[in-house]
């Protein structure tokens, strides 16, 4: 008898109430030495400020950067009451590495990662902000802030151009513009500024998220720096070709006979979309799968086609092992949306393709969604695409899972081998690619590498077989009727959702997108890889391999919600009694996070301090909580803490971890767990925000002992197996 996973574990946490508080901050800086430091710093831009052309300050604004120094990266220190005094706005901010002139600690890094926040003012708003800054004309709230800044800089048109395409006589830009929907003033004084320099800008097109509005714009190559002296824009690069395969990648058709699979069941539960180059007449079954053509797509291409059809026939049947004659049973239908067309090729608007994908997903119609395509070009630290935003605001909500081709580019060298737009999404799986399929399997040596960004640092999120020279991928090919070998990450991608729809379909229990997530992370295996190859680890490839059981352990699945600034108690229930030396406690938290792309250093809006104490009895300094030890830690995120800052970790949508105990130090142990929230980097109103839905994995294991299941839920009633439907294929 296999255990399944337990459910319910929500059942048993409970709502505590948890005083924090720090000691005293160390300032590099008194408040003196910072007031004249900054004033300096004015003094040196200030020509520039004021000299900058009135065309190209939308409003008669200048856009300035302000750089905190690394010790006031907690939200309580984002000075966002220094500019609002001023009459100033912060419109959005980046991470940047600096060595401060002066630390407040005797060890301290040579570089750190800091906040560069950008700032909007008319030219005599820092006029005014100097002449109070001289004349120490200031209240004790804004020299608290003022000391917090470690210098005051021009934000350059160079580095506001991210990469040019130097063969293209006419350039086509992705252009990123400081602006919300409501700031219709600062588009249109962009768009005459466009006209003046004889380029095109097309309005039509442009798209909002948060304080930002992507477009495309047309210029003659060598007016790029002119553009990128408009004040409020923010980036422009040429718009990259539209990624799909290695066009080079090989098809070779295998002459072999094989039979549709027989007698399956297809789960209705949920519903499932693929976005890719449509199926076009193909031999797949009525029932399987049906093809969607938006209104503007007209005509395909064979092969849009071939690789439309061969990522759905991977999510219907998975890899084709060659000899068995016969293909894997689909766990559910299919809908393919054509979002290709053959004019997207010769005019790489990757705009079209991504709208093409939204007017779908706002209809919320499918829980899992797969995308095997988007824009070739590596993930960019500094600022976020324009496909990563618009998708990652439509999953905030948790309503759907998408998996996603990271790219096949990984053989490029070092920063242009990394993940592709949109897999740096948070709210996603980002999936890459591994070589084979036995034990001694590798990264594939096309798919992209990690990292991600922070937040969204563990990227991919994990990898699956995609092929390679060393042993392709087979599958069957609806176009041909025949079984093809190919290799990329577009089939670890649907392969992946696969498995993920899989587990929703076997069981008859209500389970979250998170906790799918959460589910297919925990059961991850990066064996002895490198996490930027692979991620949190190769994933499960049968839904099977998620929903059961080692003999010696329990795995309880916990799925709730937070209200903002809540505590939640949730206890860890490792039998007292258990006939064991070791165990090992492994635990996956997933949420979901509202995003701020302005802000890519403060992408997430949510985040989760989660506190584990391994010992219920023995209390804490101040004797009201049981002590507390460090579970989860940015150590366990791979880059020196140098890199990244104190709490990165918090801010991360998915966070997993194992560890191993003695039986004897654990009495009651149990996982303290906040929700805590941010708005744009800075503190906000916690009456304003909205729920997040968690869900927590977490598996005990009592090494030796197989009782341990079974003892479990005998002392803990409100928890239950999930039942899991038997799949017997004649």
């Amino acid at each position: 008898m296999k255990n399944f996973l337990i459910g319910y574990g929500e059942t048993i946490t409970n709502p505590v109430y948890i005083k924090t508080g720090g000691g005293d901050k160390k300032h590099p800086y008194s408040i003196e030495e910072g007031r004249l430091r900054f004033q300096h710093n004015l003094e040196e831009i200030m020509w520039e400020i004021e000299n900058k052309p009135t065309d190209a300050c939308a409003n008669d604004e200048v856009v300035v950067k302000f750089i905190q120094h690394p010790s006031y990266l907690a939200k309580t220190y984002y000075p966002r009451k220094l500019f609002k005094k001023f009459g100033m706005k912060d419109i959005g901010s980046k991470s940047v590495k600096i060595s401060p002139d002066s630390w407040a600690t005797r060890k301290h890094p040579d570089i750190a990662v800091t906040s560069c926040i950008y700032v909007s003012g008319k030219k005599t708003d820092y006029q005014k902000m100097l002449k109070d800054v001289e004349e120490n004309n200031l209240d004790q709230t804004t020299l608290d802030f003022i000391r917090t800044i470690e210098r005051v800089d021009i934000f350059t048109s160079e580095e506001k151009i991210k990469n040019l395409d130097p063969t293209r006589q006419i350039n086509k830009l992705e252009v990123v513009i400081h602006a919300s929907q409501e700031e219709e003033s600062i588009l249109e004084a962009f768009l005459k500024y466009v006209d003046k320099l004889g380029g095109n800008a097309e309005k039509n097109k442009s798209k909002f998220v948060g304080g930002l509005t992507f477009l495309p714009v047309t210029i003659e190559h060598g007016l790029e720096e002119e553009l990128a002296e408009f004040s409020h824009l923010r980036a422009l690069r040429s718009i990259p070709k539209l990624r799909f395969n290695k066009p080079n990648l090989t098809r070779t058709l295998l002459k072999e006979t094989f039979a549709f699979p027989q007698n399956y069941q297809l789960s209705d539960k949920f519903k499932v979309c693929i976005f890719d180059g449509g199926l076009g007449s193909t031999h797949l079954l009525g029932d399987l799968a049906k093809e969607i053509i938006p209104a503007d797509v007209s005509a395909s291409h064979p092969h849009f086609l071939a690789h439309g059809s061969e990522v759905c026939s991977t999510y219907l049947f998975g890899p084709y092992q060659p000899g068995s004659g016969l293909l894997g049973s689909p766990y559910t239908s299919v809908d393919v949306v054509r979002v290709l067309s053959p004019e997207d090729e010769h005019d790489p608007d990757l705009f079209n393709v991504l709208t093409r994908i939204e007017a779908v997903l706002k209809e919320k119609k499918y829980k899992y969604i797969n995308l095997s395509l988007g824009p070739q070009i590596a993930v960019d630290d500094d600022d976020v695409h324009v496909w990563t935003s618009v998708l990652d605001q439509y999953l905030q909500d948790g309503h759907c899972l998408a998996t996603i081709a990271i790219g096949n580019d990984g053989d490029l060298p070092g920063e242009l081998g990394r993940i592709q737009p949109p897999s740096d999404m948070v709210n996603s799986l980002a999936i890459g690619a591994i070589d084979c399929q036995s034990k001694d399997w590798e990264r594939a040596p096309y798919s992209c590498t990690g990292p991600g960004r922070s937040p969204g640092l563990i990227k991919p999120d994990g990898v699956l077989f995609g092929g390679s020279e060393k042993e392709m991928f087979h599958v069957y090919s609806p176009l041909t009727h025949s079984i093809i070998a190919t290799m990329g990450t577009s089939f670890a991608s649907p392969l992946a959702m696969r498995v993920a729809a899989g587990i929703d379909a076997l069981t008859d229990f209500e389970l979250t997108t998170n906790s799918i997530k959460a589910l297919m992370i925990h059961k991850a295996k990066p064996e002895k890889h490198s996490q930027n190859n692979v991620g949190w680890g190769k994933l499960p490839h049968q839904p099977e391999e998620v929903l059961e059981c080692l003999d010696d352990e329990a795995t309880i699945l916990f799925q709730g919600e937070l209200k903002p600034d809540q505590h939640l108690r949730i206890p860890i229930p490792v039998p007292k009694d258990a006939d064991c030396t070791w165990v090992v406690l492994k635990a996956t938290f997933c949420i979901n996070a509202i995003t701020d792309p302005e802000h890519p250093l403060h992408y997430t809006r949510s985040g989760l301090d989660i506190t584990f104490r391994a010992n219920q009895n023995k209390k804490n300094d101040d004797q009201q909580h049981p002590d507390a030890k460090t579970f989860f830690s940015s150590k366990g995120l791979y880059l020196t803490e140098e890199e990244l800052r104190e709490d990165a970790h918090k801010w991360e949508t998915t966070i997993s971890r194992s560890q191993r105990f003695k039986l004897s130090t654990l009495e009651d142990p149990l996982f303290d767990v906040k929700y805590h929230a941010r708005e744009q980097g800075a503190s906000t109103e916690i009456s304003e925000l909205p729920p997040i839905k968690y869900s927590l994995v977490l598996s005990i294991q009592t090494v030796g002992d197989v009782n341990v299941y079974n003892s479990i839920l005998q002392k803990n009633q409100t928890l239950l197996p999930v039942k899991v439907s038997n799949r017997i294929q004649l």
